[in-house]
Parts: C-alpha cells; sequence; structure tokens
C-alpha cells in the first residue's frame, strides 16, 4: 500500500460559526472536509460555499443523503463548491442516476451511503455497473458500538474494485485496524471536532493513517 488512505472530517455541528471555527483549526491536516448533514439542515447548501472557501486544496463533501430528485438536489450542492456530493444507496436507481449525471457535469463525484442497506455488498456491485465508483459503510449514530464496521467491509471489499469509506464511531482507538482491513477514506467525526484541540487530534489522526498505510 503505498498512497495514505485519505482522512475525511465530518463537520457535523449546527452552526456555522462554529463548522468556521473547527474548520479554520483543521485544514492542514485532512484531506475531506465534510460539511454535515445537520449543518446544511440548519445553515442551508451556503454552508458548503462558506467552508469551500477555507479549504483551498482541500475537497468538500456535501453529505446530502439524497434520497430522491438526484440531479437537481446534487447539482445545487455541486453548484456551490461540492466536490462530492452524498447519495443514499436505498434510493431508487433513478435518482442514483440523476445525482451522477449532475456529478459528470460539474466534474464532480458521488459518494454512495450505504446506511440501512440490506446487502452491501450485492448493492454496491449493481451500483457499480452503473458508474458509482465510491461507497461509505456507514454505521448510523444511533447504532454506533452495535455493529461491526469491519465485518461489512471486508464484505464490500471482496466483491467489487471501488473506493470504500468507513464512518461511524471511529478515532485513534480503531482507525489503523479500519485502514489494515483496506478502507480508502477513513470519517472521523466527534473524536476531531468535538475535542477541545480539534487540530491536535486532526494531526494526530493523520499520522496514525501514514503509519498504517505504510505498515
Amino acid at each position: 500500500m503505498n498512497q495514505r488512505v485519505r482522512l475525511q472530517v465530518a463537520v457535523d455541528v449546527t452552526s456555522l460559526d462554529e463548522a468556521v471555527r473547527v474548520v479554520e483549526h483543521i485544514g492542514p491536516y485532512v484531506d475531506i472536509v465534510e460539511v454535515g448533514t445537520p449543518l446544511i439542515f440548519e445553515a442551508g447548501l451556503e454552508a458548503v460555499a462558506t467552508l469551500k472557501v477555507l479549504c483551498p486544496g482541500r475537497q468538500v463533501l456535501a453529505d446530502l443523503k439524497i434520497v430522491d430528485a438526484g440531479y437537481i438536489e446534487a447539482r445545487g450542492a455541486f453548484r456551490r463548491g461540492a466536490d462530492i456530493v452524498t447519495v443514499l444507496g436505498v434510493a431508487d436507481e433513478a435518482t442514483i442516476n440523476g445525482a451522477l449525471r449532475a456529478a459528470r457535469e460539474a466534474g464532480g463525484q458521488i459518494m454512495v451511503d450505504l446506511l440501512q442497506v440490506a446487502d452491501e455488498a450485492a448493492r454496491a456491485r449493481e451500483l457499480a455497473g452503473l458508474g458509482v465508483t465510491c461507497f461509505c459503510l456507514h454505521t448510523a449514530y444511533d447504532r454506533q458500538g452495535t455493529v461491526d464496521p469491519l465485518a461489512k467491509l471486508h464484505a464490500v471489499r471482496g466483491a467489487v474494485a471501488v473506493t470504500l469509506a468507513v464512518a461511524g464511531g471511529l478515532g485513534p482507538q480503531n482507525v489503523s485496524a479500519v485502514v489494515a482491513d483496506g478502507a480508502d477514506i477513513v470519517v472521523v467525526g466527534g473524536a476531531i471536532v468535538a475535542q477541545p484541540d480539534p487540530a491536535a487530534a486532526a494531526a494526530h489522526i493523520m499520522t496514525l493513517l501514514t503509519e498504517a498505510t505504510h505498515e
């Protein structure tokens, strides 16, 4: 493994001012800044535009979790500067195709979140056939601590050759194991954003990812 696993930080706060403060500090230590769903609900898509300005050289992901109107909703996020937009894997294929079309037009990418998909490996194979190249194996906030994300990772990694992100309950205690099991992107939220020194927390996790990548 030569290329370092990427770090995506989920900025799941409900205040744009707070999001700005966090991103101003963690910017140098992350690869992808996720504009979290709670923040988008509170501040709208302008949160995407605001954080994009603060992150030169970093990708910005809008965690819209699109489940309908794929083209319209994804296009709105791409127009405000998103590089990546999330779509739920349970969405209809017409919705996912619409989001893919918006991504192609914008030169962006969609990440399909397999949250609540019964058979993640089978669904990933199906959607890879449509042209989806990036998936997120996501342990829901309300189920963290009760689901093993590594079991899902093994299943999907063995089924299809795509980019895989892992999210939900990750922090310094387990990111190295996720890397060892084949993740391409590690998504960390509270273990960075909710810490007294988010920059130090992000730098520490980035170091762990670098070390794990080269083991």
